[in-house]
C-alpha cells in the first residue's frame, strides 16, 4: 500500500509536466517558436505624416532570416516581420533617436502604437508569421516598450519586449544597419 502512496503524487506530477499538445504558440506566457533575433531592419522616416499632429513619425520593420524584399517591395518567402508602424518623436528629430519607447495610444513623443484592426487593415505593432510569399498569421500587440541604442553612426539596436491582449509575452533584438540597403 506503501508503494501506491508513493507513485500516486509522482504520476500526477509528471501528468502537470506534459506539454499541451495545442496549436497555442505559448508557453508560460511566452510566444515560442517565432524568431526574436532579427536579421534585416528598415528603418523609414515619414516627416509630419500627420497633417495636424506636431511629431516626426517613423516605422520599423524587422525581418527575419528566410525573408526579403523584392523588386517592388513586397515581402517574399518564409520567416517572421515584426512591423512598429507609427513610432513618434518631437518634429525636431528627422531620425530614430536612442532612448526607451513606450507603447500607447496617444502620439505622445517616444512612444509607438498598438495593434490595430481596421475590418481587415491592420495597423500599429504586429508580427507577420509568412510562408512562401503568404500571410498564415498575424499577432497583434497592445503593450510593450522598445529601448533603441546607437552602436555606431549607421548601426543600431534594437530591444523590445512586446505584449499580446493575453499578455502573452514576446521579445524581439535587432542588431546591425538601421537601413535594409546599407
Amino acid at each position: 500500500m506503501r508503494t501506491y502512496i508513493l507513485i500516486l503524487p509522482l504520476l500526477v506530477l509528471l501528468y502537470a509536466c506534459h506539454p499541451s499538445q495545442s496549436d497555442d504558440p505559448t508557453i508560460d506566457g511566452i510566444l515560442v517558436g517565432y524568431d526574436s533575433i532579427y536579421t534585416t531592419a528598415d528603418i523609414q522616416w515619414h516627416g509630419q505624416y500627420y497633417p495636424l499632429l506636431d511629431r516626426q513619425v517613423f516605422s520599423i520593420d524587422l525581418f527575419g532570416q528566410g525573408l526579403s524584399l523584392d523588386s517592388a517591395n513586397y515581402i517574399v518567402g518564409t520567416g517572421y516581420n515584426l512591423y512598429l508602424s507609427d513610432v513618434f518623436l518631437p518634429l525636431t528629430d528627422t531620425c530614430l533617436q536612442a532612448g526607451v519607447y513606450h507603447m500607447a495610444t496617444t502620439s505622445e513623443a517616444y512612444t509607438f502604437l498598438p495593434y490595430k484592426d481596421f475590418d481587415g487593415n491592420v495597423t500599429g505593432s504586429y508580427l507577420l508569421e509568412i510562408q512562401n510569399n503568404n500571410i498564415n498569421r498575424i499577432i497583434g500587440f497592445t503593450s510593450g516598450e522598445m529601448r533603441v541604442t546607437y552602436l555606431s553612426e549607421k548601426d543600431i539596436r534594437l530591444d523590445m519586449m512586446l505584449y499580446t491582449a493575453d499578455s502573452i509575452r514576446y521579445r524581439a533584438i535587432y542588431q546591425g544597419p538601421a537601413f535594409a540597403n546599407d
